[in-house]
C-alpha cells in the first residue's frame, strides 16, 4: 500500500492534481516516512533541507522538494505561501549519545535567512488531521525559496517580534506581528537533533532547516508579485503562470 500511495503522490506532484485521501488507508508514521523516500526516489530529488514541526516531545519532519535563491515560483491550484526563518547549517549535526543543548545548535547555524515555503496539499480537502497522510505528502511542501540574510538575534529567546507585512499585488495578505508557532524557532531543531532514530544523513552541513510559519499559510490567487516586509527586511517574489 505504501508504494501505491507514493505513486499517487508523485503523479499529483507532477500533474498538479489531487489524491482522494478517503480512498487510501492512512499509513502509520514509519510507513509515511517510507513513502517520503519513495516519492523522492521517483522524482530523482536529493533534498537540500527539511521542515520540522514540533508535536509535544517529538518532531514531524519532511524533506523540501526544492531549495533555491530564485525569487520566482510557478503557480499551482491551492498554492499557499508561508514566511519563515531559514536556518542554514554551517557544520554537520550528527546523531550522537551526548545530548545537544540549544547553544550547541545555535553554534552550528552559519546563516539565518528570510525564507518562503510554498505549500500545497496533494489531497482532496487536505489531510484532515490524518498525520500519516500529512507526513507521507512531505507535509504539503511544494518548494522553498531563500531570501535576504536576517540578523542572528532573531534567534534570541524572548526577543520582541518584528512586524510582518505580506502583499499580493495590492492586496494585503498579512499585516501583524510575526509569530513563530513554537515561539522559539530553534525548539523543533533541538528536539530533532536529539532524536536517536532520525536518519544518519540528516542535518548535514549546508542543509536548510525551517521550523514553522510566521504567518500561517496564505492562499495565493494566481500569477503576480508578492512583497514581504519583515522588520526592515524587504523581499519580492514573482509567482509565474
Amino acid at each position: 500500500m505504501s508504494r501505491d500511495l507514493a505513486n499517487m503522490l508523485v503523479e499529483a506532484i507532477r500533474q498538479d492534481s489531487l489524491v482522494d485521501g478517503d480512498t487510501v488507508p492512512q499509513p502509520d508514521l514509519a510507513d509515511a516516512y517510507a513513502v517520503q523516500s519513495m516519492v523522492l526516489e521517483q522524482l530523482g530529488i536529493a533534498p537540500k533541507g527539511c521542515k520540522l514541526s514540533l508535536r509535544g516531545d517529538s518532531v514531524l519532519s519532511a524533506p523540501l522538494l526544492s531549495v533555491t535563491e530564485h525569487a520566482h515560483f510557478p503557480y499551482q491550484p491551492g498554492l499557499k505561501l508561508e514566511v519563515e526563518i531559514a536556518l542554514v547549517l554551517g557544520r554537520d549535526v550528527p546523531v550522537r549519545a551526548q545530548s545537544y543543548h540549544r547553544q550547541d545548535i545555535r553554534d552550528a547555524i552559519a546563516e539565518v535567512r528570510l525564507g518562503v515555503e510554498f505549500v500545497r496539499s496533494r489531497y482532496l480537502g487536505g489531510p484532515q488531521n490524518r498525520t500519516g497522510l500529512l507526513v507521507a505528502d512531505l507535509m504539503s511542501n511544494a518548494g522553498y525559496r531563500l531570501g535576504p540574510p536576517l540578523d542572528v538575534d532573531v534567534l534570541t529567546e524572548g526577543r520582541q517580534a518584528d512586524p510582518l507585512r505580506v502583499t499580493e499585488g495590492t492586496q494585503p495578505l498579512f499585516d501583524a506581528l510575526a509569530r513563530h508557532p513554537d515561539i522559539d524557532p530553534l525548539a523543533a531543531l533541538v528536539v530533532y537533533a536529539n532524536e536517536a532514530d532520525r536518519p544518519a544523513d540528516s542535518l548535514r552541513q549546508g542543509s536548510v532547516v525551517t521550523t514553522g510559519s510566521l504567518c500561517g499559510g496564505l492562499p495565493l490567487s494566481g500569477a503576480g508579485s508578492v512583497s514581504i516586509l519583515l522588520g526592515q527586511h524587504a523581499w519580492t517574489l514573482e509567482i509565474t503562470g
